[in-house]
């Protein structure tokens, strides 16, 4: 236990350095690094031994923020397009062909994994970056950068109060399984009691943004609970689609790298279905915070 806390405070210790870099360098190397080692957890827990596919997928997941970061600069080559969905295209194709290599040992259900860990985990760890630079995208909005840091501490919030509010509800109150086969400890008064302390972290996150740090409040609450209660739901069930993997290929944990938390995908899927989901709700309904 005292060795889960102290790992644990550790990389709590390296996220708020990370967030307090977020507009250098540093931000960059940390979102590359998750995407390299969630990738890599992923890959080898569904037995993968291709390795060219293995090594492909990884550059291509690692360079993932590097291309959000910079791929602006790509549109202003002459001649050429490097659009996301023409570099994708091309990246499935390798990875159809380089299947060829090793093939008695590489099944499609293997590549069909990668393609998803390699395109979807960088993909929500770059979700974070684009809350980071809220304020370039929606200038009109009024948004600055502290509403960049307060959305994503709210990813945060959602996937981490979650967890912590289910965890303590279940442990005293919990008494009807919610899906014992996956995860035989999850409760359903866990999971109502992750949603309504979710809920009210963020409400009281909110709360401290809108009366002391931002610039022009509009005390709009009606879409932090809706987004809340979204958030959480798919924290939770990120988890259990991590878990279902987890037994679906035979394993513990996806990686030892954190003593007594297991990996970085074991710490970081809730965060990652957050992020993504999250990405997808304030753009379709246009939130306004």
């Amino acid at each position: 236990m005292a060795k889960r806390i102290a790992f644990g405070l550790l990389w709590t210790a390296i996220g708020i350095s990370a967030l307090v870099f977020m507009h250098t360098w540093i931000f960059l190397l940390f979102a590359m690094f998750l995407c390299f080692t969630a990738t890599f957890e992923l890959n080898r827990s569904c037995g993968l031994k291709n390795k060219p596919v293995m090594v492909l997928s990884l550059i291509v997941s690692t360079l993932f923020p590097v291309y959000y970061e910079y791929g602006h600069y790509l549109t202003q080559i002459d001649g050429l397009s490097l659009k996301a969905e023409y570099l994708i295209t091309i990246y499935v194709l390798l990875l159809c062909f380089l299947m060829l290599h090793n093939h008695k040992e590489t099944k499609f259900s293997h590549v069909s994994f990668v393609v998803m860990s390699s395109l979807f985990v960088p993909f929500s760890f770059t979700r974070l970056m684009y809350f980071r630079d809220i304020a370039e995208y929606y200038p009109e909005k009024g948004y600055t950068n502290a509403h960049g840091i307060f959305l994503i501490l709210f990813i945060l919030f959602s996937a981490c109060m979650t967890d912590t509010f289910a965890y303590f509800v279940g442990s005293f109150l919990g008494k009807h399984k919610l899906c014992p086969e996956i995860s035989p400890k999850k409760t359903v008064e866990g999971a109502i009691g992750g949603v309504l302390g979710c809920v009210l972290a963020n409400v009281i996150l909110y709360a401290v943004y809108e009366n002391f740090i931002f610039e022009n409040p509009i005390h709009n609450y009606i879409p932090i609970v809706v987004a809340s209660v979204i958030t959480s739901i798919v924290g939770m069930c990120g988890d259990l689609t991590a878990s279902l993997i987890k037994r679906n290929y035979g394993i513990k944990d996806f990686g030892n790298l954190i003593p007594g938390h297991g990996g970085i995908m074991d710490r970081f899927d809730s965060i990652m279905f957050v992020s993504a989901a999250f990405y997808a709700v304030f753009n379709l309904f246009e939130v306004s915070i």
